[in-house]
């Protein structure tokens, strides 16, 4: 049997690129990619559904255990992508960890122009704004092992080239270098505006 494929994990907000790079990163790689919560959905691992914030609730267990089975079947990457990732991936099985990010006053444009609702179109700026993410990878995989993508006006292949520099050890993989709060486009974002 052979040993299961390295996980790459992407995570970040809605609307930074995720599925896109994900794909293209599979592509490349010759690797598999896992959205996460389409594999609750798909799978049955739901436990509710959240009115509030408009969205399925994973059981994040069953999801874990889901996941190492996918991890343990395959024979190469697995490119696991989502905002449950740093809940879901754990340290040992995660290679590589990626934090998307787009500024949050272009990310507003692109949450709206796909229909969200104004209720999680702010819960979504705010938590990019915010660093939550960045942060929640972080306190999963250690900041020395998080690195940080800004997507904002670049083109999925220049993130995917990005990506693909840091796994092979060509690129820098740096964290909590992007400030979006020390930007005067941020202002307002927070009390609604």
């Amino acid at each position: 049997m052979s040993s299961p494929g390295p996980v790459i994990v992407l995570t970040g907000v809605p609307g930074v690129g995720k599925t896109t790079v994900a794909g293209m990163l599979a592509e490349r790689l010759g690797g598999t990619p896992i959205d996460l919560s389409r594999l609750a959905e798909r799978e049955g691992l739901i436990i509710g559904w959240d009115e509030e914030r408009e969205t399925a609730i994973a059981d994040l267990d069953r999801l874990r255990d889901r996941l190492l089975e996918i991890q343990a079947s395959s024979g190469g990457p697995l490119i696991v992508e989502g905002h449950l990732a740093a809940d879901v991936v754990p340290p040992e099985a995660a290679s590589f960890i990626f934090v998307l990010r787009r500024a949050p006053w272009r990310l507003k444009e692109e949450l709206e122009a796909r229909g969200y609702g104004p209720g999680k179109v702010r819960e979504n700026v705010e938590a990019e704004l915010l660093d939550v993410c960045l942060a929640e990878a972080v306190e999963a995989y250690g900041s020395s092992r998080v690195c940080e993508i800004d997507t904002t006006d670049r083109t999925p292949e220049e993130v995917v080239e990005e990506v693909l520099s840091i796994i092979n050890g060509d690129g820098v993989c740096r964290s909590g270098h992007i400030d979006w709060l020390g930007c005067t486009e941020a202002e307002g974002l927070l009390e609604g505006g």
